[in-house]
């Protein structure tokens, strides 16, 4: 059975994301874990009272998380009909993103699935704070990025984007992989730049790319740059119909050499497709 995680903070956009996933796997038995964090409201609250007082704040903080997850769960179970997923919900006083990864490295989940911001984010900021805070610290599991405004579709075509400076065995790369087999779907690696101008060792890896996926249906995009990076993407995502993106996140490479560049967070403020980033430590 899949584990899926869902961080909450009850909003809409949390809620589409939790309805994307269960969705996107209809036809597989999920265990979906969905976890609300109240550590904000810990800290604002508690600094106002004495310790006695903090305590019973902390306890109605866990019982109004409870009451609304089950609220959250019987609303999906309606709106999803009869799936064989199960639901429950997981409710802290830590920060978010270190309770991810200590439940990632404790329960090994397959996915993280976010949405782009939450209840109190600005309507004019795409990605909130939270999720691109998970998005540079997550370890050892991908994480899904859902915009609000997204209907479902089946993933029918998939961009990965590279510059070609680091070779990754996407046949092995299961998030991905997944995805391709059970919808068929058609891969397309975009390089935003010149092929021309392609040093000697990014040729290779190209050629890397082209012999690890000659089995897929795969097509290989060069795009020019217009403005930034993250511009550039989202102007092929639209202008292809591509219905999910897919990121190589590594602290070091991805940021200061993929790049060049803070794309993951700037990708979040141009995207209106589900972003599929996956972590790699070196």
């Amino acid at each position: 059975m899949k584990k899926i995680l869902v961080p909450t903070d009850f909003s809409k956009n949390a809620y589409a994301a939790l309805f994307y996933v269960s969705k996107l796997f209809s036809d597989e038995a999920l265990q979906i874990t969905i976890l609300h964090s109240f550590g904000n409201e810990v800290s604002t609250l508690t600094s106002r009272v004495d310790i006695g007082r903090s305590e019973n704040i902390v306890e109605k903080l866990y019982s109004h998380s409870e009451e609304d997850g089950k609220q959250l769960i019987h609303k999906i179970k309606l709106d999803m009909g009869k799936l064989p997923h199960t639901f429950n919900i997981v409710s802290t006083p830590a920060q978010l993103s270190q309770t991810i990864n200590k439940m990632i490295a404790n329960d090994g989940y397959d996915l993280v699935v976010m949405g782009t911001k939450g209840r109190t984010g600005a309507e004019e900021v795409l990605m909130g704070s939270t999720t691109i805070s998970v998005t540079k610290t997550i370890e050892g599991c991908p994480l899904l990025i859902v915009p609000r405004e997204v209907d479902f579709v089946i993933p029918a075509k998939i961009a990965f984007a590279t510059d070609y400076n680091e070779f990754y065995q996407l046949s092995k790369l299961k998030p991905i992989i997944r995805l391709v087999r059970q919808y068929n779907s058609q891969l397309h690696l975009l390089h935003i730049g010149d092929k021309n101008t392609l040093e000697p060792a990014q040729q290779n890896n190209l050629e890397q790319f082209k012999n690890d996926l000659s089995e897929y249906d795969t097509e290989f995009h060069f795009v020019s740059k217009e403005g930034n990076i993250s511009k550039s993407i989202h102007n092929f995502i639209n202008e292809n119909n591509i219905d999910l993106l897919s990121l190589v996140y590594h602290k070091h490479a991805f940021i200061k050499q993929l790049f060049r560049e803070p794309v993951v967070s700037r990708v979040g403020k141009h995207a209106n497709k589900p972003t599929l980033v996956i972590p790699v430590r070196y």
